[in-house]
């Protein structure tokens, strides 16, 4: 209720907010406003309104002064007389610029004072005289290739044809001259309002209201508009309360966001729709046109409706992100929400200032020259800003991926507008800048499809036969592991070094998450360790001391195994060197158990 009100005054009292020119002012000059306004079809409000005034102050004591009602000495005398004295009240005054001789019968016998009240109509939605083109000398002009004795003062643009206006200087019965609308144009008046007049409730309502006019208003328009003003708004709050309770009955999980939508948004915008068909239907004058849409009404319920649809959108993509799993995107939302916001209500501003007459211009000039001041205070919380977008746009990192930025590793915690957070392995808190996040090479390490596992293992030279065994183990145990990727495995001696035997082991865990990389990674060790000590052999590494003795006589004790094992192999043509044979691997593949129930 509190908006439609708003919406009253605002269409009652813009013309006041433009400009404060009084009304009374501003009706009396509707005529003289009319010069060049066909020529300067962009007129704003503010601008018609203060040539009205002008041309006021220039024609009211030269033109109405001087002279009888109804014996106008000038074609322009003529013009804003006929006017002024409607205007004022006076519609009989009126019909005595009308020349009403040799008039065909049926329109004779229409009443004067309603050829007067038509015309001006007609003259008003149009807009159709130019006080510019007629002259103000009482012979008129002789040299516009008419008669001497007539001025053409504008004309009416119908459907099919353009029906010119003339002034005419006649001779009254007292041997004076006057200058009236000639008889030529006031026999066509009827086939002007037969196009352009209103209808026959229209002219009953006229007749039967009280004559008054307000921001260039005649007294039905004005009635039928505040009518529509206070219904229109009691329809579409029905409408809008009927498809409201559709909605509830209808399953929708975005029902609540479209209820909302249609209370207000939509209500506004049907509303002011309805306001404007009426208006088209009530042929208002170039005045009260220019008063209209001077309101920024229709401006508010445009940014108000375009912010409806924001939050439909809004509601529907957190929706989907929250179906999809992605909550953490949520957060970029609604800043940017209200970075369009921002961008609709500035744009509808500047459009409503250029049309009401500001000089948008020099707005925007300072806008533009405030926005870089405000752009260099604010370039480092730009660049954050613009950096989050980026990284919620290509998505190199999620809360919850294990990434290295720079020499830091960590868990992502949170994308915000200014920073990323990181949580490193020791439970402390990384914050990154985003423009410096966004711009830097960043490793993911949560986004692998697989982990590579690889070892160089040192063994104190061990006999060729026991590294042929060890290697044949391995082959086979990387080989038989489920959680080992087949054609990623790479087993060999690589390097022999100080008595070293270097044995590079490389192969990819078919696993995404690094804590199951942990427990496959810590058996394929264990089991390893369990090779190497069967076959008797020893790791090396710096520092170590060896026990000689020991290691000789582990080394004797496991001789005859290894040989025993490698004749075994070499008998069956299952000696894995280079490698397993594929048969080998088939009959291998995930035979070993795991996890290991041990």
């Amino acid at each position: 209720m509190r908006l439609f009100i708003f919406a009253c005054l605002l269409v009652v009292t813009s013309a006041l907010t433009v400009n404060p020119v009084k009304s009374t002012e501003t009706d009396k000059g509707v005529m003289a406003a009319s010069v060049n306004v066909k020529k300067n079809s962009a007129l704003s409000a503010t601008q018609l309104i203060e040539r009205t005034k002008e041309l006021n102050q220039a024609f009211e004591t030269n033109l109405l002064a001087g002279f009888e009602p109804g014996k106008a000495q000038t074609p322009q005398q003529a013009l804003f007389a006929l006017h002024n004295a409607f205007r004022q009240g006076d519609p009989s005054s009126a019909a005595l610029y009308l020349d009403l001789r040799y008039l065909p019968s049926d329109i004779a016998e229409i009443d004067p004072i309603s050829l007067a009240r038509g015309l001006l109509f007609i003259f008003a939605q149009q807009n159709v005289l130019d006080l510019s083109l007629v002259s103000n000398d009482p012979q008129g002009d002789q040299e516009d290739g008419l008669s001497d004795d007539l001025e053409q003062a504008g004309s009416v643009t119908l459907s099919e044809e353009v029906i010119p206006i003339y002034l005419q200087r006649l001779e009254e019965a007292d041997g004076t001259h006057a200058w009236k609308i000639a008889n030529a144009s006031v026999i066509r008046i009827p086939d002007m309002w037969d196009e352009l007049g209103y209808s026959d409730l229209a002219v009953w309502l006229s007749r039967t209201l009280p004559e008054f006019y307000i921001l260039s208003m005649g007294n039905w328009q004005f009635t039928t508009l505040l009518f529509t003003l206070i219904a229109g708004w009691l329809a579409t709050g029905w409408v809008s309360q009927l498809a409201s309770r559709l909605m509830r009955r209808i399953a929708n999980p975005w029902g609540h966001a479209l209820r909302r939508f249609l209370q207000m948004p939509l209500r506004l915008m049907l509303y002011v729709l309805l306001i404007r068909i009426v208006i088209a239907q009530l042929g208002l004058s170039v005045m009260a046109r220019a008063y209209l849409q001077s309101s920024p009404l229709e401006y508010i319920v445009a940014v108000i409706f375009a912010f409806g649809l924001l939050n439909l959108y809004r509601d529907y993509k957190i929706r989907q992100l929250e179906l999809l799993g992605e909550i953490e995107y949520v957060a970029i939302i609604k800043p940017v929400i209200v970075i369009v916001r921002i961008i609709i209500a500035t744009t509808a501003a500047l459009m409503w200032a250029d049309q009401a007459g500001f000089n948008v211009s020099t707005l925007i000039t300072g806008l533009g020259v405030g926005s870089i001041a405000i752009a260099l205070a604010a370039q480092k919380t730009l660049e954050n800003v613009i950096g989050a977008i980026t990284l919620y746009t290509a998505r190199p990192i999620r809360p919850g991926d294990w990434c290295r930025f720079g020499e830091t590793k960590g868990m992502v915690e949170e994308i915000g507008l200014r920073s990323v957070t990181l949580r490193t392995k020791d439970r402390t808190l990384v914050t990154v800048p985003n423009s410096m996040f966004s711009s830097a090479d960043i490793e993911n390490f949560s986004v692998r499809d697989r982990i590579r596992f690889f070892k160089l293992l040192e063994l104190q030279m061990p006999i060729p036969d026991q590294l042929r065994a060890i290697l044949g183990e391995f082959r086979a145990l990387f080989a038989a592991h489920p959680m080992v990727k087949q054609d990623s495995i790479s087993i060999r001696l690589s390097d022999i070094a100080a008595a070293t035997a270097i044995i590079r082991l490389d192969a990819d865990i078919t696993t995404r998450d690094y804590q199951e990389y942990l427990a496959v990674a810590e058996d394929l060790n264990l089991r390893i360790i369990e090779i190497v000590h069967q076959n008797g052999a020893i790791f090396s590494g710096p520092g170590q001391v060896l026990q000689l003795r020991d290691f000789q006589q582990a080394s004797v004790d496991k001789l005859a195994e290894v040989d025993a094992k490698l004749e075994v192999w070499r008998q069956g043509d299952g000696l894995p060197f280079p490698d397993l044979s594929d048969n080998e691997k088939q009959r291998l593949k995930n035979t070993l158990a795991y996890p290991d129930k041990g």
